[in-house]
């Protein structure tokens, strides 16, 4: 079976937890994507931000997003990430059973790529697609 490498988008770009939102919506608009991994210097993983992140806890909240750093960004739920190296069934069950829509995955602990469900749908038989698809998009998905 397929492992996380296989399925996953390489070159996941980082930002870091004291870059703002305003330079984090920046980078997502400049590379098309709507989630971005908060790592440290090395490309270790300490969260995520996602484009809702930013238009709800940042923007409606009433901050200002040239001065907000993401590292203040509350984590609403435990990091979930994948081994480069794990059958991409776990991963896909990851996604599934909390309702994820993009999964970074790294090796020895940094950041190589990311799963989202672009990636899923390119890569796997359209029956395992559609059953990822119907599990993130349940209400209250991330």
């Amino acid at each position: 079976m397929a492992t996380a490498r296989d399925i996953m988008h390489p070159n996941a770009r980082c930002i870091q937890s004291h870059d703002t939102a305003a330079n984090a919506a920046r980078a997502m608009a400049e590379h098309g994507i709507g989630a971005l991994p908060i790592c440290d210097a090395e490309g270790r993983i300490k969260g995520m931000v996602t484009d809702r992140d930013l238009a709800i806890q940042v923007m409606a909240a009433g901050y200002d997003p040239e001065s907000y750093e993401l590292g203040d960004l509350p984590q609403t739920q435990s990091l979930v990430v994948a081994d480069a190296d794990e059958d991409a069934d776990m991963t896909l069950a990851k996604m599934s059973e909390r309702q994820i829509r993009r999964v970074p995955v790294v090796d020895d602990g940094r950041v190589i790529g990311i799963i989202a469900q672009a990636d899923v749908a390119r890569s796997l038989p359209e029956p395992v697609v559609g059953g990822i698809v119907s599990a993130v998009s349940e209400p209250g998905g991330h």
